[in-house]
């Protein structure tokens, strides 16, 4: 078939060069990118060096159904254009592979070359900077956190731990972070809750001392309802300072 070809041609075989019936491929391989649902037509070009013959195109059993010839046993003179369509169904797979076989001289001579049907997915998998940052710090924080444990042996340094606790709590300084680091820090809620704690408990004890200390005069009067209420504040901030200087150390 001669004249001017618009079909993208993926192969060119040649036969009759090198001897009688010998059959040559222009490309060790050819690929034909498609996707599941896609179809393709192109064009096989073969050129003839010798007599007149016939030719017979097959694929291999992986390419059946896959890979159409509009010709499959053409006559060539000298040059001709084989149609051949391709396809690969919805459901199908995303990468196949075969081969397209050449038989010639009458079935005395049959040679193939590898044929790719479908596309390689060569795009790395991306993860977000944020979500490997994420996992990174946490797996900081679960190596770094510290075990609590309420036992009797912490009375003797009891004393050191419960003034440096007072002090981060109303001046804010626990640790900061430092570069990539997250450090478990007392939101200003938390720091808020701590400081009426202590104001409470530094306030009911000032009022006790003063029942005591105040002359006979001025000395004030405190019913029992008074001092059971007292008594519950005393004991919920005591309780609460308490359970924050045992997560803190």
């Amino acid at each position: 078939m001669w004249g001017l070809n618009l079909q993208q041609i993926f192969q060119n075989v040649i036969i009759n060069r090198q001897e009688l019936n010998s059959i040559e491929f222009e490309k060790e391989s050819i690929e034909i990118p498609l996707s599941p649902g896609g179809e393709e037509t192109f064009e096989i070009l073969i050129t003839n060096y010798g007599s007149p013959t016939h030719i017979h195109l097959s694929v291999s059993e992986e390419l059946k159904g896959l890979i159409t010839f509009l010709r499959d046993n053409p006559y060539v003179l000298q040059k001709e254009y084989v149609s051949a369509v391709a396809r690969i169904p919805q459901e199908g797979k995303t990468l196949i592979q075969g081969q397209i076989f050449i038989t010639a001289g009458y079935g005395s001579r049959k040679r193939g070359f590898p044929v790719q049907l479908g596309k390689t997915d060569t795009k790395p998998q991306e993860h977000p900077r944020d979500e490997v940052y994420a996992v990174d710090e946490e797996e900081e924080l679960n190596s770094q956190k510290p075990v609590t444990r309420i036992s009797g042996s912490r009375s003797a340094n009891g004393s050191g731990r419960f003034s440096s606790f007072i002090r981060k709590s109303f001046t804010g300084g626990f640790p900061a972070s430092a570069g990539r680091r997250t450090y478990r820090n007392v939101s200003g809620n938390e720091r808020l809750s701590l400081n009426m704690a202590f104001g409470g408990v530094l306030l009911l004890i000032g009022l006790f001392f003063l029942y005591f200390i105040l002359p006979s005069g001025l000395q004030f009067k405190v019913s029992f309802a008074q001092s059971l209420l007292f008594s519950i504040l005393f004991v919920t901030c005591m309780t609460y300072v308490l359970l924050r200087i045992a997560e803190e150390g």
